[in-house]
């Protein structure tokens, strides 16, 4: 009992602060961060109102520690949002951040206020019915994030993705390579570079549209659309709702505008272009760039589609030699880079993204990410795992010690720790976060930044612990690099561009010089017994390694505005409990309906489905009941989705005089390093058929991945037994096992169920291509399917609204044989066929297949699936 007791007192022990729009719910020990962001909200509350012109109720908010991810959500269906405690670290451009729980907190709260923005009939109807019937639910992703962006790059000129530079350039880019992008790729985001094409095109399209009409225009829109109670239809036929504001509001539809935007962009970018020589093509990211003196090293990630909705991202370690031009992969990861390489006496250290359990946080099952440190010897390969933290910097001292920084748990700043000999010593705690090391020559450089600043360039003294201050700007500078123990090479983007400097460490004024300052470049390097820099830049596809002789010239920082920060907090704020909780799980949808019960319209049901959740997402529930007048026959189900007791998933299920069911799952390894990374167990029990009828149903499954292969295998054994008053006695297993091969951009994948289940009296029916349903109660069923990306498509309609993505082209081999022998197989091929509707948000897999079967007949097949029924086993 005092173990439950224990238990339950963790599980209900969420706490709340409480102002006069927000309520923070949050874990006790969290209370800093909630502080902080309850702080960012109420000061700029009244700017969000300004923006999206809704005066939102009180907002519940929830704080999550996901260990060392950088994110957040909002839910406006459920009225909340959430946010992520880990300020970003590493990435391939230099985004502001000044203050995270600023940034996110913004983001956030107005995908809150902008969707929930109702008026008129729309209002009404929400009122009454409930979250479904907000209107402006109904847009596409750019919209709905090109606000957000707006909204996080509006507070501050140093801080959100519209002040890095990487948006506009990106958009110069695509103008220099005419190739701007259309309103139809902007919806659909085809996988291709930027991969995040939404938040891009919408950042920018609002950043134009703010420039031509003004960001009070923002709030007429939002008003206009938001009394649309028709908006649904608007997702396949614009015109009807979201263009006809667009009209009301600017004098013109979304395609109009869009010309008028690539119009500008083109005017705006005309003279842009990429500085040096491109010496490689590589259609993706590079994460990081250095160099051992002779060969350079970089991190090359890409997003690669290998099936129809399906793809995988690759993170590769390439070694390039700048003399030969030849590239060779020295590894393939399964998880991504956290921080920027080093080479240091001939070897390689490089650190991984990990999951581990027993963080704060119910969205991910209270698992965390935490980095994995590698070091690879580069003259034989041999690998070794130093250790895992959430570091989030490192460095590699002239003695091998290792110097890394991990942030301060609940307070602003990091801790600095050395690793040596198997052991680690905590050496010091600064109030700066500390966001990069490096080290040459017995000095250490850190890239860092105090609250409500960007990062900035110091000398770190170990031995008197202190932060030297080299270069203090309002913009952002790293990734660092020592060219000689008294130059320091870093990128910086001032005035919004992305340029590459150095600065002297001799002289008591340091001198700064420019090397390139045209495009936008992300990190540089300098081989030995050469002037020559090479450096990473951004082109239409991606980035690229470029080269050009060093030739820096004096450079003086561009004058700047200060920077923005709060100056009052809420004065009036209470502390609350779970009860606070509670009160979120009033119905978020309330939705009547009456439908007919024949196609002559005789005969009527009506009914209603209620949903709702708490804003924690511990609990959400469904209830839906349908009565019909003729027969006075009436149909209850309701259902519990819970993850009170994370990790562990409770699933219930009732349909009144039929049925009830219990679903548990329970993680009990989760890892994104290669080999097993999944291993879950689970129990399904349920009594059905007028209750006549209760199983047992014990389950395990096992994921296994590897860079170019996934394995799974799942186990489910159902029992039914008299003495438990169920009218059979059943003894059954499953076993389903798959495999997909990744081969370059073609995937070969098989899978096999293997099964029996003779006492059941529901007999299974097996689906085999080209030969019908087949009736089974024991046997093997195998598929195996070599499919190949035929073209890509990339083409649509705005009204009505589609998109067609690419087209696979599909080579198959299916067989059953069952428990009596008997053998049914056929063979044949397929076209599947990515449709996207609606704003790309439904996504289908039309499949035309031909099959020869055993019986050497030809039978033409079509299926038409939902992305999410794919037949093909998912990514463990």
């Amino acid at each position: 009992m005092a173990l439950i007791s224990i238990l339950l007192i963790n599980w209900f022990n969420w706490e709340t602060l409480k102002s006069e729009h927000y309520t923070v719910i949050y874990k006790p020990a969290y209370i800093q961060e909630a502080i902080q962001t309850l702080e960012n909200l109420e000061y700029y509350h009244n700017t969000i109102v300004d923006l999206t012109g809704n005066r939102t109720r009180n907002i519940p908010l929830v704080i999550e520690d996901a260990g060392m991810l950088s994110n957040g959500f909002a839910d406006p269906l459920l009225y909340n949002f959430h946010i992520f405690t880990y300020p970003p670290g590493m990435n391939h451009y230099l985004e502001g951040t000044e203050d995270w729980f600023r940034t996110v907190s913004l983001h956030e709260n107005t995908h809150i206020s902008h969707l929930t923005k109702t008026e008129g009939a729309a209002r009404i109807l929400t009122a009454l019915f409930g979250a479904p019937f907000q209107a402006n639910i109904y847009s596409p992703l750019w919209l709905i994030e090109g606000i957000t962006v707006f909204s996080e790059s509006d507070i501050s000129p140093y801080e959100g993705r519209l002040n890095s530079g990487f948006f506009d350039n990106y958009i110069g880019a695509r103008v220099h390579a005419k190739s701007f992008p259309s309103i139809i790729e902007a919806t659909n985001s085809p996988l291709e570079f930027p991969y995040d094409g939404y938040y891009l095109y919408g950042g920018e399209f609002f950043q134009f549209l703010s420039k031509r009409y003004g960001r009070e225009s923002f709030r007429r829109f939002f008003a206009a659309y938001g009394s649309y109670f028709w908006a649904p239809l608007s997702a396949i036929f614009p015109c009807l709702g979201l263009d006809h504001a667009a009209k009301k509001v600017y004098g013109g539809s979304f395609p109009a505008l869009f010309a008028e935007w690539r119009a500008y962009e083109e005017e705006r970018f005309k003279e842009w272009k990429v500085d040096g020589e491109r010496i490689t093509h590589i259609r993706g990211y590079i994460l990081s760039l250095i160099s051992d003196g002779e060969n350079l090293y970089y991190v090359r990630s890409e997003q690669v589609k290998y099936n129809a909705f399906f793809s995988r991202n690759l993170y590769r370690i390439i070694e390039l030699s700048p003399s030969t031009g030849g590239e060779k992969t020295l590894v393939t990861l399964n998880s991504p880079v956290v921080n920027p390489l080093k080479v240091h006496k001939d070897h390689l250290y490089y650190t991984t993204s990990e999951l581990n359990p027993g963080f704060a946080n119910v969205s991910f099952n209270g698992f965390g990410r935490t980095a994995l440190l590698h070091k690879r010897n580069l003259l034989n390969g041999d690998e070794e795992l130093l250790f895992s933290a959430e570091i989030r910097a490192f460095c590699i001292l002239s003695d091998d010690t290792i110097l890394y920084s991990k942030d301060k748990k609940h307070k602003t700043g990091s801790e600095l720790w050395l690793f040596t000999g198997g052991e680690h010593k905590k050496v010091w705690e600064s109030d700066y976060l500390i966001y990069e090391l490096v080290a040459d020559s017995g000095m250490v450089a850190a890239a860092a930044a105090d609250r409500y600043e960007n990062r900035d360039l110091y000398i770190l003294n170990l031995q008197k612990k202190k932060l030297i201050p080299v270069l203090k700007t309002p913009w952002v500078e790293s990734p660092l690099y020592f060219e000689e123990p008294d130059w320091l090479v870093f990128t910086a983007n001032f005035g919004k561009g992305q340029g590459i400097y150095k600065i002297s460490l001799a002289k008591e004024e340091p001198m700064l010089w420019c090397e390139t300052e045209k495009g936008f470049n992300t990190a540089a390097v300098k081989s030995s017994n050469e002037n020559i820099l090479y450096y990473t830049a951004l082109n239409d596809n991606g980035y690229d390694i470029y080269k050009r002789v060093s030739q820096p010239t004096p450079y003086t920082i561009p004058r700047s505005p200060p920077t923005s920060k709060p100056t009052e907090f809420p004065r009036t704020v209470e502390q609350g409990n779970y009860l606070d909780v509670l009160k979120t799980l009033a119905p978020a949808g309330r939705i009547p309906f009456i439908l007919p019960a024949d196609i002559n319209l005789r005969e009527w049901n009506f009914g209603c489905l209620l949903f709702g959740g708490d804003a924690t997402n511990e609990n959400f529930y469904t209830t839906y009941y349908s009565h019909s007048l003729n027969d006075n026959r009436s149909v209850l189900m309701m259902q519990w989705h819970s993850r009170f007791f994370t990790p562990l998933l409770l699933n219930s299920t009732y349909e009144y005089d039929n049925s009830i069911s219990c679903y548990i799952r329970y993680p009990l390894l989760r890892k994104l390093r290669s080999g097993l990374n999944r291993l879950t167990i689970s129990i399904n029990t349920k009594s059905f058929d007028g209750f006549t009828r209760k199983t047992l149903a014990p389950g395990a499954a096992l994921g296994f991945s590897w860079p170019y292969t996934i394995l799974s295998i799942r186990l489910i054994c159902p029992l039914e037994r008299e003495t438990w008053n169920s009218s059979v006695d059943r003894n059954g297993w499953f076993v389903t096992v798959g495999i997909k091969e990744l081969i370059k951009r073609s995937e070969l994948s098989w899978s096999a169920l293997a099964f029996s289940d003779e006492d059941n009296p529901d007999t299974a029916e097996i689906m085999v291509r080209g030969c019908g349903p087949l009736p089974m109660t024991k046997g093997i069923i195998s598929r195996i399917e070599y499919t190949h990306k035929l073209i890509g498509l990339r083409w649509g309609l705005w009204n009505p609204n589609f998109y067609l993505e690419d087209l696979f082209a599909a080579l198959f081999f299916d067989c059953a044989v069952s428990g009596s022998g008997t053998e049914t197989y056929s063979a044949g091929c397929e076209l599947k066929l990515e449709l996207k509707a609606g704003f790309g948000y439904l996504r289908f897999i039309p499949k035309f297949g031909i099959a020869i079967n055993n019986e050497k007949e030809v039978k033409p097949f079509f299926e038409l699936l939902s992305a999410s029924e794919n037949p093909y086993f998912s990514t463990p």
